[in-house]
């Protein structure tokens, strides 16, 4: 068996060296920084959480504070609304609004009573530009004919009539729109006795609540028996009972 030279046990000495290194590192450094990496993640997040924690117990009673007035706020908005009524509950609100203000309700119809869209109302701004154009131009009286103005007239007078239908079909389409806001809603349809005096008091005091509006109401003379014959009486002002046909919405909140 030949003896190693020296240069080769140098070289298997080095071999083994670089061998023993490698593994170490591969089998050893590696994954130790691995886990290492992870555990420091772990540490960042948790810090990180810790800090979140922190700010979000320190920021309580502020939060606490805002929603209490939150709360607050709520409570004094809904306030000077009714509260979610039944159909007996309307009947009894507005039974008692007209009797306060001395008109005699006759009939009494609840035609929904259900949670329904709150309509909100725009301004209309009409285009003045159809209307602007006309009378522009000027003329001589020596050069225009009595043909020619009536003619003018009439033309005039038709397109103020188209104007007129178009603004006011654009002004019922764009006069009420939905912003999809929803609250139970009562629609109750009336018919009272009383003079014009108490109604128009009733008006001004549906006007000024924030609960309910008057949608629509119709003043009729109310007819009058005498010995045993019908007769109309004329509506006046401050005398003479009249029929009153009003149709309520009520808002209801839930408190």
């Amino acid at each position: 068996m030949k003896k190693l030279t020296q240069r080769e046990k140098l070289l298997i000495y080095i071999l083994g060296c670089f061998l023993i290194g490698f593994f170490s590192l591969y089998f050893v450094m590696l994954p130790s920084y691995s886990s290492y990496q992870v555990v420091r993640d772990q540490a960042t997040e948790a810090r990180f959480t810790q800090e979140s924690m922190v700010m979000a117990i320190d920021s309580i009673p502020s939060t606490m504070q805002a929603r209490d007035d939150a709360t607050t706020n709520l409570a004094s908005l809904k306030e000077p609304f009714q509260p979610k009524l039944t159909n007996e509950g309307l009947d009894k609100l507005l039974t008692q609004l007209c009797l306060d203000y001395s008109l005699s309700p006759k009939v009494l119809a609840i035609e929904s009573n259900a949670l329904a869209g709150v309509e909100t109302f725009t301004a209309y701004i009409p285009d003045q530009q159809a209307s602007a154009s006309v009378g522009t131009e000027s003329t001589t009286t020596d050069s225009i004919s009595t043909e020619d103005i009536t003619a003018a007239a009439k033309e005039v007078v038709s397109s103020s009539n188209e104007t007129t239908e178009t603004t006011s079909s654009e002004s019922t389409d764009s006069e009420a729109s939905g912003d999809g806001a929803e609250t139970w809603t009562g629609v109750v349809s009336m018919e009272l006795a009383g003079t014009q005096t108490n109604f128009y008091r009733l008006l001004d005091a549906v006007a000024a609540r924030p609960d309910m509006v008057i949608t629509a109401f119709a003043i009729a003379p109310e007819a009058t028996t005498t010995a045993g014959t019908t007769a109309t009486t004329v509506p006046q002002l401050n005398g003479g009972n009249i029929s009153i046909s009003v149709t309520f919405t009520v808002y209801m909140m839930e408190k």
